[in-house]
């Protein structure tokens, strides 16, 4: 069945680019997309029962946009977040918004701290050494695939723990 879904990819590889292109705007974005369906076809356990190899693929294609868009929009805020308190002159911040900035980054720390030594490492190549996936995967020898996992479970509690400090837990 995989050998079946990636013949299907090769069939309409331009046609899946052109439709990611059009839901996200962006040809090089559509293209890093529609390989990553490629990658994920050869990790994925198909369904059994497949009669539409290319509506799969469409469908696939149309998550992976929409979980991009999502991701942006939420790097989007958290980056707006952070320029609107860099933006204020330290005079205008109040001690109550230093305090909760600071226990913020310490939640944070404690939280990367707390990964593995494997996720540690791809977070802090990805996020403050500004590496691609795909420089990471080859610097470490893991699989591209591997990286995004990290990369994933690492914002996944990241973010658990902003909601909890947020809601008034301790965040770590």
């Amino acid at each position: 069945m995989r050998a079946l879904l990636l013949q299907a990819y090769r069939a309409h590889e331009r046609d899946l680019i052109r439709f990611l292109a059009r839901r996200l705007s962006c040809m090089t974005t559509a293209r890093d997309l529609a390989h990553d369906l490629y990658v994920k076809l050869h990790d994925l356990e198909p369904p059994a029962e497949l009669r539409h190899e290319k509506a799969y693929l469409f469908r696939m294609a149309a998550n992976l946009a929409a979980d991009h868009q999502r991701s942006t929009a939420r790097r989007g805020a958290l980056l707006a977040e952070v320029q609107s308190f860099l933006a204020d002159s330290p005079e205008r911040r109040t001690p109550e918004q230093i305090v909760a900035a600071r226990q913020e980054v310490e939640a944070m720390r404690r939280v990367v701290e707390g990964l593995p030594e494997l996720s540690r490492r791809i977070f802090r190549l990805n996020r403050f050494e500004g590496r691609s996936q795909r420089e990471i995967a080859a610097l470490l020898g893991v699989s591209q695939t591997t990286v995004e996992n990290h990369m994933r479970k690492v914002l996944s509690r990241l973010t658990e723990a902003r909601t909890a400090a947020d809601s008034g837990g301790d965040g770590a």
